[in-house]
């Protein structure tokens, strides 16, 4: 119980450490990605090039933690994330290829 209160303090072990900077690191990214989507929406842009960052990101992640821990359900993740952003990016690709 006492490691759940002070999830915002590790302790001075570096292990907490990075784990809380990854934490603190993808939170931020996600509330930057979100205030950026509703802005594009309102402003009446194209949100796929958020999307296909948000998916690189998260294939990179999935693969990453494949490598660190061997758990197979970490590469389906990030394999089907990787599958999803290069979808995205051809379709985003061949909608803009006229402009």
């Amino acid at each position: 119980m006492e490691k759940c209160k002070n999830w915002l303090l590790p302790d001075k072990d570096g292990k907490d450490i990075e784990l809380t900077a990854e934490l603190f690191g993808e939170l931020s990214m996600l509330v930057s990605f979100i205030g950026i989507s509703i802005y594009n929406f309102l402003k009446g842009k194209d949100n796929k090039p958020l999307l296909i960052v948000m998916l690189g990101f998260l294939a990179g992640k999935g693969i990453g933690q494949f490598v660190g821990s061997r758990e197979k359900k970490h590469l389906v993740s990030g394999i089907l994330h990787g599958i999803s952003g290069a979808l995205y990016t051809a379709s985003y690709v061949l909608e803009n290829k006229d402009t």
